[in-house]
């Protein structure tokens, strides 16, 4: 009789097995955001944020991490040193990717991924009160539109005295804008001589990501601090006051990020290729203004950039912003 021969595979090579074959069998990839491409392919955004966790002291530490995603973070922080990193990803197939992704690797038993959305592993007591650092990256090109106040609230709810926040705070600038191909994306009017400014009661009221440099606009002001983000500070939005420095038609605001990890600034600035667009925040209806004149904008906790005018400048009647059916 021959000799029978029994093979342990380890985990993560099992765990490499199933990624091998997880396009053809697993069900997130009938259901996967796709927008993780452009955002894992981002070099500029990677190294920021690998540098930042480098630095940190992280040897027998523990690291709380909101939006799992692929896990590639949570992942730093391991290879890092961090003793353990709890990690929560609402979305079922992601956090089943991350899953696969992770134990595909050496460091997979100081990684625990929760199921949940951070308020409700909160409310279960799954997350640890008082870590040594928490780490999110739940941000849209217009910083609020990923539930920005509501995870912060959840940080203030378990981070203690000593926990240290990352990022530190987000930072939006923007500049006021003239452009009719901005507005186009958002309103219509005549087409083909037909009416069609019904339409425009579906215009978004916030802000919308574009590629800026697809698009002609003029800039009527100089790009200054609109607002600072802070997970710890639930401070009201301050009013900015921006002088025009061109004539035109103000139409909105054109606004973009830095992300401050400490020593690590990530910035998607107008000319600087990232995955995250710039966005564009339209006025309740464009502003004629003059060189000299003043703006009062405040961003609002939706993103909406409400404009106040100053110095005799004049609204532009435009396409009705809202039409009963």
């Amino acid at each position: 009789m021959g000799a029978i021969f029994l093979l342990k595979i380890p985990n993560s090579a099992r765990a490499r097995s199933d990624i091998q074959h997880f396009d053809s069998s697993h069900p997130a990839k009938r259901d996967f955001p796709t927008w993780h491409f452009p955002m894992l392919n981002d070099d500029r955004r990677n190294s920021a944020i690998e540098r930042c966790v480098n630095d940190l002291p992280l040897a027998g530490k523990t690291v709380v991490e909101i939006g799992t995603g692929t896990g590639l973070i949570a992942l730093m922080f391991a290879r890092a040193g961090a003793e353990r990193v709890i990690t929560c990803e609402m979305n079922h197939n992601l956090a089943d990717v991350a899953r696969h992704v992770i134990d595909s690797t050496e460091y997979s038993d100081r990684i625990t991924i929760i199921e949940r959305s951070s308020s409700d592993a909160i409310a279960e007591g799954l997350l640890p009160l008082d870590p040594d650092y928490i780490f999110t990256e739940t941000l849209d090109c217009g910083v609020v539109g990923e539930s920005f106040f509501e995870i912060a609230a959840d940080i203030r709810r378990i981070a203690g005295a000593r926990t240290i926040i990352l990022p530190r705070e987000v930072r939006q600038i923007g500049m006021v804008v003239d452009s009719k191909q901005l507005l186009d994306l958002n309103s219509v009017a005549d087409v083909c001589g037909f009416d069609l400014s019904m339409l425009n009661a579906f215009s978004t009221p916030t802000y919308f990501p574009v590629h800026e440099e697809l698009y002609d606009y003029e800039a009527l002001t100089v790009p200054v601090l609109l607002r600072r983000y802070e997970y710890l500070s639930s401070a009201p939005a301050p009013t900015v006051s921006l002088a025009i420095e061109n004539d035109g038609i103000a139409c909105g605001i054109m606004s973009w990020m830095e992300i401050d990890f400490g020593e690590h600034i990530f910035s998607n600035e107008p000319g600087i290729a990232s995955h995250w667009h710039k966005a564009f925040h339209p006025f309740d209806k464009p502003i004629e203004v003059s060189a000299g004149q003043r703006l009062e904008i405040t961003m609002d906790d939706d993103g909406k950039a409400i404009c106040d005018l100053a110095d005799g400048a004049t609204y532009i009647v435009g396409p009705a912003k809202s039409v009963s059916f």
